[in-house]
C-alpha cells in the first residue's frame, strides 16, 4: 500500500468511473489552485465515447470519455474515483484493476454497495496492495497533491476556504463523509493545516481498516496529530487502545465518538450509517468514550469541544 509521503512525491493521475460534473470540476479546481501545470484527471469511464467539457482556471478543456476500459490510455501511478452506483462499483473496479497494473488506490463514492461486494473490494485491495477508501466515502485529500471526491468542498471558494491547498501536520480520519468536511473546517478554524484527510464511510465493512488508517498517520513524518470521528456500533475503536498500549500508536489522537443520544431510547436505534447501531453495551458511544479516555486519548465530550482540543494541542 502506498504511504502518504510517497503520494506527496508522486504526480498522480486519476481515472473517474462515472461522471459527476461538479465533483470532477472540483478536482480540476483543486489541481489548478494548487499550482499544477496539468490536470490530474486523465480520463472518464462513461456510457459513450467522446469528450466532456470542463474548466482549467478560466480556460475550457476537454477530458476524454471512454466507453470501454481498453480505450483508456494513461501512464504512471494511477488513482481512480468510482462514482458509479453501488451495484456497479465492484465490477467496474475489478475491470480497472485488471486493465492497469500501475493502479495504486482509489475512492468509492456510492452508498448501498452490497456487503459481499465490499468484502470483495477489501480482498482485492489487500491482494494488490491498493490504498482504497470507502464505500460511501466523501473521498481522500493530500494537500496540494491529490483530491479524490467532494472532500474539502466542490467550489473554488470552498476549496480555498477549507485550507486543503496548504500542507500542515493534522491528519483527519472519519467514519462520516459529511463530518469529514466539518473536521477539516475545524482544523482551519483552529489556525492549523492538514497533512491528509479521508473518510472511510459508515458502511459495515469500510476501507481502509482502522489499523491501516492509523498506520498511515503514524508512519507519516508530516503528521503530528490525528483527529478521528467515530460512531456508536462496532468495536474498531478498541483496536486503537490495543495499538496505544503496545506503543505502536504514539502520536496524539483527538477523538469524537457520536451517538450518545442512543442511550435515551429503550432499544438502541439504527442511525443513518449501516454500522451505526450498538448491539451491546461495549458498542455504545458512551462506553467507547470512557474506554478511550481511560487509555489516554483526547476525547471530546461534545462536537464543539473538538475545536477546543485542536486549538490546545501543542503538537500542531
Amino acid at each position: 500500500m502506498m504511504n502518504i509521503e510517497e503520494i506527496r512525491k508522486s504526480q498522480p493521475k486519476v481515472v473517474v468511473l462515472g461522471n459527476h460534473p461538479q465533483i470532477v470540476q472540483s478536482i480540476l479546481d483543486f489541481d489548478y489552485l494548487s499550482g499544477k501545470k496539468t490536470p490530474s484527471v486523465a480520463a472518464i469511464y462513461g456510457k459513450e465515447t467522446g469528450y466532456a467539457k470542463y474548466f482549467w482556471g478560466r480556460a475550457e478543456i476537454l477530458l476524454p470519455i471512454a466507453k470501454e476500459m481498453a480505450d483508456i490510455k494513461v501512464l504512471g501511478p494511477l488513482w481512480f474515483l468510482n462514482l458509479l452506483s453501488g451495484r456497479r462499483t465492484l465490477m467496474a473496479t475489478q475491470q480497472l484493476v485488471e486493465r492497469f497494473p500501475s493502479l495504486v488506490g482509489g475512492a468509492f463514492f456510492a452508498e448501498n454497495v452490497p456487503e459481499l461486494h465490499a468484502l470483495a473490494l477489501y480482498k482485492l485491495g489487500s491482494e494488490r496492495s491498493l490504498l482504497l477508501v470507502g464505500p460511501a466515502s466523501v473521498g481522500l485529500v493530500v494537500p496540494g497533491v491529490l483530491k479524490l471526491g467532494a472532500i474539502g468542498g466542490v467550489t473554488p471558494e470552498q476549496i480555498e476556504d477549507s485550507g486543503i491547498l496548504t500542507l500542515g501536520g493534522c491528519a483527519v480520519i472519519s467514519a462520516s463523509g459529511g463530518m469529514t468536511n466539518e473536521l477539516i473546517n475545524m482544523v482551519k478554524l483552529a489556525g492549523k493545516r492538514l497533512s491528509f484527510a479521508f473518510s472511510t464511510g459508515g458502511d459495515r465493512f469500510p476501507l481502509p481498516s482502522i489499523r491501516e488508517a492509523f498506520a498511515l498517520a503514524q508512519n507519516d513524518p508530516q503528521t503530528t496529530t490525528i483527529v478521528y470521528y467515530g460512531e456508536l456500533g462496532g468495536t474498531e475503536e478498541y483496536e486503537l487502545i490495543a495499538l496505544k498500549e503496545a506503543h505502536i500508536l504514539t502520536k496524539p489522537v483527538i477523538i469524537h465518538i457520536a451517538g450518545t443520544v442512543a442511550t435515551l431510547f429503550t432499544e438502541s436505534p439504527q442511525f443513518g450509517h449501516a454500522k451505526a447501531k450498538a448491539h451491546k453495551e461495549s458498542e455504545t458511544a458512551a462506553a467507547k468514550r470512557a474506554a478511550l479516555k481511560a487509555a489516554g486519548f483526547l476525547v471530546s465530550e461534545n462536537f464543539a469541544n473538538v475545536l477546543k482540543l485542536i486549538k490546545q494541542n501543542d503538537k500542531l
